[in-house]
């Protein structure tokens, strides 16, 4: 009895170790390609090789030297913008219609808006090309922004669809019950709970669209490639680690966005949280 007794006592303790080597082992999965990149950018040699024989700065130098991608990296910026607030804007009406009317064959409505997820961008890419040639709509730089807000949209229903689930109608129905018209309640009462969750489909969505290459270059004029593009062009025509040294500046852009997202979120949950009230003396 006594040794089941301890078995049942350090088997948890087991576990909580398996959990950590687990998960020890996926971030590493996750982080060492990244690494392996950064390592690379600092490589003195003139071919990408790990680990570098000798390290230095100059494929940063030859990096800031490419006015290419300045151009590039300006122009998927405005497209992530315009992309991002469409895809907000579809996407938190889309989910509100869902779940708060649910209609008949909302399942199946869900199910359709989330497909371009599991498309293969490479298929979709070629549809919406085919698509444009057959209206005589190809060249226009609406066709990248339609398509890129066509893939975001999806992940702005899925999380702010998951926000409003738990949402207490209630508080909309009262303030309609105090004379506040639809669009004023939308706005002051529903927009602010589910705030947080537009803010992180918002960040997801931007990267998507950033990182966009399978469909943007089907659609994309000549003369406008996005920044991937120009990365995916420069790597046919040198095998230099410059594109590592882009893709460091890249990895690092996205860690300032997961701190900003941090910040955010962390400050968001310190201003809801109740104002303790002062002690009377």
């Amino acid at each position: 009895m006594a040794s089941s007794s301890t078995e049942a006592r350090t088997a948890p303790a087991w576990r909580h170790l398996a959990l950590i080597l687990f998960t020890v082992l996926a971030i590493g999965f996750i982080v060492a390609p990244l690494a392996i990149v950064v390592l690379t950018s600092f490589s003195a040699q003139s071919y990408a090789v790990f680990p570098p024989e000798g390290y230095s700065l100059r494929w940063y130098v030859n990096l800031a030297g490419q006015s290419t991608f300045y151009v590039a990296a300006l122009r998927s910026l405005l497209l992530g913008l315009i992309a991002t607030a469409a895809s907000l804007v579809i996407g938190t009406m889309a989910a509100y219609a869902l779940v708060r009317y649910r209609p008949r064959g909302h399942a199946v409505l869900k199910a359709f808006f989330l497909s371009p997820v599991v498309l293969p961008k490479m298929v979709l890419g070629v549809a919406v090309f085919m698509l444009v040639i057959k209206l005589g709509l190809s060249g226009s730089y609406f066709n990248l922004i339609a398509t890129h807000t066509l893939i975001c949209v999806p992940f702005v229903i899925a999380i702010v669809s998951a926000a409003l689930v738990n949402f207490d109608w209630t508080l909309q129905e009262a303030a309609l019950d105090l004379g506040w018209r639809p669009l004023p309640t939308f706005l002051k009462v529903v927009l602010p709970e589910i705030s947080v969750s537009m803010f992180i489909a918002g960040l997801l969505v931007f990267v998507t669209s950033f990182d966009q290459v399978e469909t943007t270059m089907f659609l994309m004029r000549p003369g406008e490639s996005t920044l991937p593009i120009e990365m995916f062009l420069y790597l046919q025509r040198w095998q230099d680690p410059t594109i590592a040294a882009l893709s460091s500046v890249l990895i690092a852009f996205a860690t300032l966005l997961l701190v900003l997202a941090s910040f955010v979120l962390r400050r968001r949950k310190l201003t809801a949280l109740p104002v303790a009230a002062e002690p009377h003396p």
